[in-house]
């Protein structure tokens, strides 16, 4: 399935942004057919001619030809790593940029919410309101596109150290029960009454868990439920999330965790998202030395989880290195 893919040129070229004869794929197969093509004809030439210089030029044609189209290939590569490094700075500048005139008007925002709304009619605090809103979202953009941009140029910094990860979980849910009430969502959740500390950046592993939670609460049907299991097993934290969400459709469930995908429920069920959330949280536990899987059933819902190590010596050491 995956060869039958890479034969796909359209595909190609419309991710590529480029036309179809310019794709790897279509100069790879352009390279096998004149090798072939030029080997079969210095065998023949060969066959015919006992001349060695006849030989050594029909060879000498197939090198160069296939330098050329080896060079076409290379060039193409550069071409669209150069766009590709130009995209990133231009997204982190431009991200960057916008980063403080959005902090002031949250600011602004809150501040007219918390002290001087009392001179407000409650059609200025419903304004006033949408514009926190909105810019509350504006801003969990500009930061996930930021993260998005490390990631791909490998800076985004992981400073690592021992956390209480049962406490950032149940930070996470305290602070999403204003989402689950309002869309009326039961969220649950299950520890061990001692556990070991983790060991990771607890900042970026709050990320993670809050992605996973606003997820499973977005695209869960009112009157659902939020399951979440916190447990140890073999020096690794194992976190699990459950809903009885829409789930994903299954020939769609290769591309979760590809930037910028949402699956065709999130359209049917008019749920907002960038489509990043997932893209960074894989990238994150990784790095921070641990493994994420899900399991996903359209209709029925979905079961997210990832593991990360649990800071006991040996194993501490091993990912500090």
């Amino acid at each position: 399935m995956k060869f039958i893919n890479d034969l796909n040129l359209r595909k190609q070229a419309e991710n590529l942004g480029v036309k179809i004869w310019q794709t790897p794929g279509f100069l790879f197969i352009i390279l096998g057919l004149v090798a072939a093509i030029i080997m079969a004809a210095t065998y023949f030439i060969s066959k015919n001619y006992d001349s060695p210089q006849v030989l050594v030029i029909s060879e000498s044609i197939v090198a160069t030809v296939i330098l050329a189209v080896g060079s076409s290939i290379i060039n193409l590569f550069e071409q669209v790593a150069r766009i590709n490094k130009m995209k990133s700075e231009f997204v982190s500048v431009a991200s960057h940029q916008l980063r403080t005139p959005i902090s002031a008007i949250k600011w602004s925002a809150e501040l007219l919410l918390e002290k001087y709304n009392k001179g407000l009619s409650k059609k200025q605090i419903s304004d006033v309101k949408n514009i926190f809103d909105l810019v509350c979202k504006m801003n969990r953009l500009v930061s996930d596109l930021l993260d998005v941009t490390r990631i791909d140029q490998n800076r985004m910094i992981f400073r690592k150290k021992k956390f209480d990860f049962k406490k950032i979980v149940k930070e996470t849910i305290n602070e999403s029960s204003i989402l689950a009430e309002k869309r009326n969502i039961e969220v649950n959740a299950s520890f061990k009454k001692e556990m070991s500390l983790g060991f990771g950046d607890p900042d970026k592993i709050k990320l993670v868990v809050e992605n996973l939670l606003s997820n499973a609460i977005k695209y869960t049907p009112s009157g659902g439920k939020v399951d979440i299991r916190l447990f140890e097993k073999d020096h690794f934290f194992v976190f699990e999330i459950k809903d009885t969400g829409v789930g994903i459709p299954e020939e769609q469930l290769k591309r979760v965790f590809e930037k910028f995908f949402r699956s065709d429920n999130a359209a049917r069920y008019q749920t907002k998202g960038t489509g990043l959330g997932l893209y960074i949280a894989k990238n994150i536990i990784e790095q921070s030395g641990g493994k994420i899987w899900f399991n996903s059933i359209e209709d029925i819902g979905s079961v997210f989880s990832f593991s990360l190590p649990c800071h006991n010596g040996k194993m501490a050491e091993i990912m500090k290195a």
